[in-house]
């Protein structure tokens, strides 16, 4: 039997996105994708807390009030130094081992989080996720490590993009003795995050048309497999938005 690892949740969210403005506010049955999200992770059995980390600015002082209002943990810091922001929440609230979320992804898997952390406190890694080598949709990522890790990387971190992506530094150093989650299929072309409107139209779609509260991969392959042409859509919207700017 594995012993578990006393794993906190911290979510990334911010109201500042440049693609999509407020998207996590926006709302389907009524319900705020932020708070959706935050319900999905309360599910998670082998998950024992939720912070959501938001930036200081003003600007974020509407989202600071929602979550307050509905009980949520939060923690606020530095706005473009986001693995600053990370380590002084898990400093503050002494946290040994932490998963980290982003916003954009409403969608998350429950049973994967809580497979993921059974294998991370298995193995021991410094750094487990299923991104280090993509086979799941965007918009499925979760990341899995310890503060010792975290607050390694937040000393040696230099650069602007490594401070601003959180686990970049690790995911490339030796330093980290690090684990991928692999699926079945290579379902990396699959889309499933909040980055544009578009993205939100085909997220509401499969929430609308959801039988079950916890959505799960399989249930969101199942939509694809019915209706392949909301997905193609959003796939060539993004492209497009790529190609525009030159991403």
């Amino acid at each position: 039997m594995v012993k578990m690892k006393k794993i906190t949740a911290i979510v990334q969210a911010r109201l500042g996105s440049s693609r999509f403005k407020k998207k996590i506010l926006k709302k389907v049955n009524n319900q705020e994708l932020i708070l959706f999200l935050i319900s999905k992770l309360k599910l998670c059995v082998n998950i024992k807390d939720i912070i959501v980390a938001i930036p200081k600015s003003r600007q974020n002082d509407f989202l600071y009030k929602l979550l307050e209002e509905n009980s949520i943990k939060v923690f606020r810091g530095s706005e473009e130094n986001v693995l600053k922001r990370y380590y002084e929440c898990a400093k503050k609230n002494k946290l040994n081992h932490i998963l980290r979320i982003t916003s954009d992804c409403p969608l998350i898997d429950t049973k994967m989080i809580d497979f993921m952390a059974k294998i991370y406190s298995k193995k021991n890694y410094d750094y487990y996720s299923n991104i280090l080598h993509r086979s799941f949709p965007v918009g499925m990522d979760a990341e899995f490590f310890s503060f010792k890790s975290l607050e390694k990387c937040f000393n040696n971190a230099i650069s602007k993009h490594d401070k601003e992506h959180v686990t970049k530094y690790m995911q490339r150093s030796p330093l980290f003795k690090k684990g991928n989650l692999k699926y079945k299929h290579n379902l990396s072309d699959l889309r499933i995050t909040l980055d544009y409107k578009e993205d939100y139209e085909l997220i509401k779609k499969i929430i609308l048309k959801s039988k079950v509260r916890n959505i799960s991969l399989l249930d969101i392959l199942k939509f694809y497999k019915k209706n392949p042409q909301f997905f193609i859509k959003n796939k060539k919207v993004v492209s497009k938005y790529e190609q525009k700017n030159n991403l």
